[in-house]
């Protein structure tokens, strides 16, 4: 009997489910993984941290979490493990991508998907001296169901948006930067005869001023909708995300159409970029303007289930053409098979 190991956060959180806060039903999950033979040790993350559980050479499914406390501890540990010689399911790469799209960009390019192009600054300061072509959608680094995106037009309206989203010094910095500023011209400091007040100030009110990071994706013109293609191994899932009127996002507006005509060639598209990622399940965001596909972004882990417990089926792909079949999925199970079928068939090695 193969061991796999689960990790998960406080209470047996396995996400997401309905919301980010709402776990999956671990035991069901977990009961599905035995019914397919195998014998399962769950952990939490601090017992791993800690040093209370060694694990070598083993396989690993472990949860995400969006609470700050936690992101960082669970993305320490994974790569902890990995380096230990665990296989980690998913793998590293991808759960470093969640809720970092800079480094979806990153990773996208290594991977050769070269569409929609983007750019990534950890200040606007950065794209000064770069002859940049605009629009551009603006995204911060972190943020979901379309919080953080903004269409900008010039370098002007860079500026604007993110002088709405930094956060501004507060008045005991202001104050402290004037005494900087008007009472400290004879400052000196032992052992650093260079020191000079007001290149100190300068240094120091730019080591304060908090700065945004953010990526300038391309925009693709005239779009009225995206789609959500949540692939579970070898299952295709697929809904169609409408904007609002005078928007261009289709995350976050919740107007989902389940029974479309699907795009051809969308689902060629999707298997195409799944297959370059390890792992055996993941969320794409597809945009097409009738000629070419464009992946907006992608999750691996802790994404929206919608597209699959709300869906009337799912596609596979037999003999070289995609079939639907019409069914209700309950994600917890499908999940378990999704996870059963990668390990027994090599991907996970």
């Amino acid at each position: 009997m193969k061991r796999i190991i689960i990790i998960m956060g406080y209470n047996k959180f396995f996400g997401q489910a309905r919301k980010p806060w709402a776990s999956l039903n671990t035991d069901l999950f977990v009961d599905e993984l035995k019914n397919h033979g195998y014998n399962i040790e769950l952990y939490e993350f601090y017992q791993i941290a800690n040093d209370l559980v060694k694990l070598k050479n083993e396989i690993i499914i472990y949860s995400f979490s969006q609470k700050f406390n936690l992101r960082f501890l669970i993305k320490d540990t994974i790569r902890y493990l990995e380096k230990e010689g665990n296989v980690v399911i998913p793998d590293f790469n991808l759960l470093y991508c969640h809720e970092n799209k800079g480094y979806q960009e990153f990773y996208k390019r290594q991977l050769g998907i070269t569409k929609p192009k983007a750019l990534y600054f950890s200040s606007k300061r950065e794209m000064e001296n770069m002859d940049i072509k605009f629009p551009k959608v603006l995204k911060t680094i972190e943020g979901s169901n379309g919080r953080g995106v903004f269409l900008v037009r010039s370098k002007k309206d860079v500026y604007r948006v993110l002088k709405k989203i930094e956060k501004q010094l507060s008045i005991f910095e202001r104050i402290d930067l004037l005494r900087r500023h008007f009472f400290r011209k004879q400052k000196t400091f032992a052992g650093y005869p260079d020191f000079n007040p007001m290149k100190d100030y300068y240094q120091y009110r730019d080591y304060i001023t908090q700065e945004v990071p953010f990526v300038l994706q391309d925009f693709v013109e005239n779009l009225d909708c995206d789609y959500r293609v949540i692939v579970l191994y070898d299952r295709y899932f697929a809904v169609k995300r409408m904007t609002n009127k005078g928007d261009f996002r289709a995350s976050g507006t919740k107007k989902f159409i389940f029974d479309f005509e699907m795009p051809k060639g969308l689902l060629d598209y999707a298997k195409e970029i799944f297959d370059t990622f390890k792992s055996p399940l993941l969320s794409m965001d597809i945009g097409f303007d009738g000629k070419d596909f464009y992946l907006f972004e992608y999750q691996a882990i802790h994404f929206g289930i919608s597209a699959v417990v709300r869906s009337n089926g799912y596609h596979v792909l037999e003999n070289g053409h995609w079939k639907f079949t019409q069914t209700t999925t309950v994600f917890e199970v499908a999940i378990a098979e999704a996870f059963d079928k990668y390990v027994k068939l090599g991907c996970a090695k």
